[in-house]
């Protein structure tokens, strides 16, 4: 890992645009340019309209490029943002257009990345394909690994899901199990972020996360 990496649960709670100044202002300049991709809401009009709408707000001051248009955008990025919605879906999408291995590297030489909600989770090493939408079944014989972004290597995260106990990640991490992988699984709840430094340094803000045993 090289490029500070911003994990924030949800963009519900007001934490988002407190992180996203933070890693604005880190950056040392006056107009930056943020390189969005909006995968997670891939083939949703409405959820592609409500994330474009906020990132504006997120980022006043910024030259906002999207990826999934134009993947040069990674070239000029000063910092790099995905975007919340289904962890699934933007995980099938970005492998299938090649997309991950480039934010991989783009992250690799400095780059700063961010990412909320499925954004989160999509900066990790893997996520679950469930069999059906919205089916979240433990029958490990009907789901299965899909790879994330994975600048944050053998991590798997969840964001929001405390009030469920964080069983989707127990999922994640019996099917890591049986694949006979190694990782280290852990929740961001709401309210919570975590800040990971180049260095392997992790800063924890506001509600602290939950690491699975």
């Amino acid at each position: 890992m090289s490029g500070t990496v911003y994990l924030v649960a949800t963009g519900q709670d007001g934490l988002l645009p407190r992180v996203a100044e933070r890693a604005y202002r880190s950056l040392g300049k006056s107009r930056a340019r943020v390189a969005v991709t909006y995968a997670p809401v891939a083939g949703n009009p409405a959820g592609l309209a409500f994330m474009r709408d906020r990132m504006g707000g997120l980022f006043p001051d910024a030259i906002l490029e999207t990826i999934d248009d134009d993947p040069t955008a990674l070239e000029r990025a000063d910092l790099i943002f995905v975007s919340g919605g289904d962890p699934t879906l933007g995980a099938i999408v970005l492998d299938k257009a090649g997309t991950a291995t480039a934010l991989r590297d783009a992250q690799a030489r400095g780059t700063p990345m961010m990412g909320v909600s499925a954004g989160a989770i999509l900066l990790g090493q893997w996520w679950v394909k469930w069999p059906e939408e919205g089916d979240h079944d433990e029958d490990l014989q009907r789901t299965s690994l899909v790879p994330c972004i994975g600048v944050i290597a053998a991590h798997v995260f969840d964001t929001h899901n405390e009030e469920d106990d964080w069983d989707e990640l127990r999922v994640a991490a019996r099917l890591v199990e049986r694949r006979g992988e190694r990782a280290v699984f852990l929740g961001i709840p709401t309210g919570g972020a975590l800040i990971l430094e180049g260095d392997g340094s992790v800063e924890v803000v506001g509600e602290p996360p939950f690491r699975l045993a």
